[in-house]
């Protein structure tokens, strides 16, 4: 019988739970919605934070997904080991105060065993060491042999990890592991001491987790009023066993991505244990930074940014430790796209922007890998040699910062200092490698976040209904203050003048921020009180009206009167509509790879990122700006309605990158001309939106740019500006304003005319120069070597000397260095016959590294500049030191 697919085990597994009562959804996104104390989603359970509590607004008691995630923790393991990877697939059924263990347990056993066909005798499990309950359901209702039930302590069988002992405080219970015997037969291990399974014979497969206790602040476990179900299967360590791979990365989950690489390389897999390890590592990270971009989670220095452009680094390294030396990775998106995307359609839809970005960070990091090899090249330049016959350890600390933030190897940072007579500190690398793995998996840690109540909870425990927004047919309305947030989340029952609150109401006109459109501003008022609202923001369906209370009292229950200021709404509605036309306009003109990298849509401006390889020109920001305002001119009606999301998708309708839709979606059709799905205010028809400019266009990140642009009378106040400033302009210049650019490129050409001949009349005498340099020369077996300190001597003039010097006094090696306007000029040649012990481009990038700059060239001659003159000397006598290193003097 052919194994089963991960495809197969995935839709067996929810067609399962289906039928057992649950409700299949779909998985979340990777980007945390409403937790901001996630970087990540990484874990089934996490999206139903306040079902767990007993206070989620979900319909439903029972729930299956299957939901992709992503965990950094173990990151430096990828590759090396059978099952760790950074992004992986959950297979959970969770209850919410429904059913518990009696119903879990035989449930996922028959999963096991009839769905999945794992036989009896290949499945051991471990439980709590105090929990009979699930130990007597194991062995009496399943049928298990006790033998093949293995009770463990707090640290291996209870969530959170060892919570009786060491907390945290909260909802907390045992779980029930699932284990996959490869040696069925014989003997299991000596229960006596046994504190784990050993993972060389036995695969974890699945834990249930029964969460059935309250922890104490004492370290009492109080039962639970409400006990839950939360079971997490990983699908990858699944179809490892069911396929009978030796590791999950020989599944047709991965298989495909290492053939490729293979083909790639010239070099297959399996072929050698090293490389191997690099094409794993591959495979698994070009799966996380494709699903990550997919889901708006972009490259960048900060945040989740920067988990995704470090582990896009790491592959791209690897790549170039395999003989890649251009852009790779974003070749792989397509294969991730064809094996995933029947799951998780946005890997498809989002497959041009995800190539685009991954190529512009690879094109990156070919820089940044230059660039880490120039700084430890500095570092190695100002470390003491150890005395001969030492080899004293230095560097660790330095060697995780090339590490962790350049992605730099640090086998490669090891080597290097080895032949430099350094050795690399590898008790202080461990170190901070260890401090770093300890931030990650705080960064990750679900226990206190999943269950800390939002003010959505509050809200609802308060017995407040979810807002009703009015606010696409009306800016004015009448409702009911139904709840006051103050500082720390609490909920009050009156606000006083100088308060900062959220305020929240039955009703409201307020568009809450969202889609890139910013929230609302306007005035709330209640009685003889009044509340000035600077924003406006939803969670969980509240509409939460961020106010200042400007005068009186503001009471809950009390009525109220909302008005949204309206001249910055119908300003904000123009450049929304307008980011609609934009972007339709950009992939008429640059093509269909531009999709929406993210926007913000204000009254002032919009701005709008996209995926775009290469700078557009001049011209074709004309044709887009003449598309855009040849649809205003159109008057073309706008029209929204509501459908159901496969529907809009089969209508042509655009999902946005980044966003997460449910079952029903908004859309908006702008004339023939645009159609998105979007849940913002809009104009009633283009002619509305006035006139429409193009401001700035700029590069953002790798792969993505951004147009900001204005629109109405911002662009007609902009339009005044200018027409001011070129009638100064040509007050000062003394012609008509149609002659300013003539007479703006007469008086250039001018000014280059005089700075040629001031640079003529400033020039040093070279003959004299060299006169100076000859003396300075030293002298050694028939090589002349020279370090010349010239200051206000340019990197022209300087490379002419060293060109009269080498010719006078070959085989010569020389090196100029000139401050400059407080620029350092670093210059160097070396004759043909003296570059096997001395190059000049290594002396540029070393004495250039050293002032602070950078610079290169060939090995008979090389410039470079630096930033810090103050460091000219010492310059001057590590360019002595390389000459006396190179045998040379």
């Amino acid at each position: 019988m052919k194994p089963l697919t991960a495809a197969q085990i995935r839709s067996g597994y929810l067609k399962f739970f289906e039928q057992n009562g649950h409700k299949v959804m779909a998985s979340d996104s990777l980007v945390p919605a409403n937790d901001p104390t996630l970087l990540f989603t990484g874990a089934g359970m996490n999206q139903f934070k306040d079902m767990f509590l007993g206070k989620g607004t979900l319909p439903y008691k029972r729930i299956a997904t299957s939901q992709k995630c992503l965990r950094v923790p173990d990151l430096d393991n990828v590759g090396f080991t059978a099952r760790h990877h950074t992004f992986f697939e959950m297979l959970g059924n969770f209850s919410f105060g429904d059913y518990f263990k009696k119903e879990c347990i035989p449930w996922i056993w028959a999963f096991f065993k009839d769905v999945c066909g794992i036989p009896a005798e290949q499945m051991v499990v471990t439980i709590y060491q105090d929990d009979d309950e699930a130990f007597d359901i194991w062995t009496k209702q399943v049928g298990l042999h006790p033998d093949k039930v293995f009770r463990f302590g707090e640290k291996e069988n209870f969530w959170p990890a060892e919570a009786p002992s060491k907390g945290p405080n909260g909802p907390c219970g045992p779980c029930s592991e699932i284990y996959f015997d490869a040696k069925p037969g014989q003997p299991y291990p000596d229960k006596k001491g046994l504190q784990s399974l050993p993972d060389d014979r036995f695969t974890e497969v699945g834990n249930c987790v029964f969460t059935q206790f309250d922890r104490q602040s004492d370290g009492s476990l109080k039962p639970l009023p409400q006990q839950n179900i939360d079971v997490g299967l990983g699908l990858e360590r699944i179809a490892a066993v069911l396929q009978g791979a030796k590791n999950n990365f020989e599944t047709e989950l991965f298989r495909p991505y290492l053939d490729q690489l293979g083909a790639t390389t010239g070099v297959a897999y399996g072929q050698d244990g090293k490389r191997d390890i690099r094409m794993r590592r591959i495979a698994d990270h070009v799966r996380a930074v494709t699903f990550c971009i997919a889901d708006g989670a972009l490259p960048s220095n900060e945040g989740r940014g920067y988990v995704v452009r470090k582990i896009l680094r790491r592959a791209a390294r690897d790549g170039y430790e395999l003989g890649l030396h251009k852009p790779f990775l974003f070749e792989l998106v397509d294969l991730v796209g064809k094996l995933m995307g029947d799951q998780y359609p946005e890997v498809r839809e989002n497959a041009a922007q995800c190539r685009a970005v991954i190529k512009g960070e690879e094109e990156n990091f070919l820089t940044v890998y230059r660039q880490g090899m120039a700084k430890l090249d500095e570092f190695l330049a100002h470390t003491a040699k150890p005395a001969a016959g030492q080899c004293t350890a230095a560097g660790g600390e330095f060697a995780f910062t090339l590490h962790d933030t350049f992605g730099f190897p640090v086998d490669i940072t090891q080597k290097v200092m080895e032949e430099r007579g350094h050795r690399l500190d590898e008790a202080a690398f461990e170190a901070a490698m260890e401090a770093q793995r300890q931030r990650a998996r705080a960064s990750m840690a679900t226990a206190d976040a999943v269950f800390t109540a939002s003010v959505a909870v509050k809200l609802r425990d308060a017995k407040c209904a979810p807002t009703v927004f009015t606010g696409y047919r009306e800016l004015a309305t009448t409702s009911k203050l139904i709840g006051i947030v103050g500082e720390n989340d609490t909920l009050l029952t009156f606000a006083k003048a100088g308060q900062k609150v959220l305020l929240v109401t039955a009703s409201s006109p307020f568009y809450a921020q969202g889609g890139g459109q910013v929230g609302d501003r306007g005035v709330i008022r209640c009685g003889l009180g009044e509340a000035q609202v600077t924003n406006t923001t939803a969670m969980d369906g509240f509409h939460l009206h961020h106010a200042v209370v400007a005068s009186g009292q503001l009471d809950v229950g009390s009525v109220a009167d909302l008005a949204v200021d309206e001249t910055a709404r119908r300003a904000t509605e123009r450049n929304h509509t307008a980011t609609h036309l934009l972007h339709a306009a950009l992939k008429r003109v640059l093509g269909d790879h531009v999709s929406q990298a993210g926007s913000e849509v204000s009254p002032d401006r919009l701005r709008f990122d996209y995926t775009q390889p290469e700078k557009p020109t001049t011209e074709h920001l004309q044709r887009v700006e003449d598309l855009v305002n040849g649809q205003i001119l159109l008057a073309s009606a706008t029209q929204a309605c509501v459908q159901k999301l496969d529907e809009a998708r089969a209508n042509g309708f655009v999902a946005l990158f980044g966003e997460k839709y449910g079952e029903t979606v908004r859309t908006l059709q702008v004339g023939d001309f645009s159609r998105e799905l979007c849940g913002g205010t809009h104009v009633a028809n283009t002619g509305n939106i006035g006139s429409f400019r193009i401001v700035a266009e700029t590069a953002v990140a790798a792969g993505t740019r951004r147009v900001e642009a204005v629109t109405g009378f911002v662009a007609i106040e902009l339009a005044r500006q200018e027409r001011a400033q070129l009638a100064g302009l040509a007050n000062a210049l003394k012609v008509p304003a149609t002659k300013v650019g003539e007479r703006v490129q007469e008086l250039t050409e001018e000014l280059k005319k005089v700075r040629r001949d001031l640079d003529k009349a400033l020039a040093p005498d070279l003959g004299v120069e060299l006169g100076k340099l000859r003396a300075a020369a030293v002298h050694k077996d028939g090589v002349h070597t020279v370090v010349f300190q010239r200051p206000g001597m340019q990197g022209k003039d300087a490379q002419e000397l060293l060109r009269l010097a080498q010719k006078e006094l070959d085989p010569f090696a020389g090196v100029v260095l000139s401050l400059v306007d407080g620029e350092c000029h670093v210059v160097a040649a070396v004759s043909p016959k003296l570059v096997a012990k001395v190059k000049a481009g290594d002396l540029v990038k070393q004495l250039a590294g050293l002032l602070g700059g950078g610079g290169g060239g060939r090995p008979e001659a090389a410039q470079g500049k630096g930033k810090d003159g103050a460091r000219l000397p010492e310059a001057a006598a590590a360019a002595a030191g390389l000459f006396v290193s190179a045998g040379l003097r």
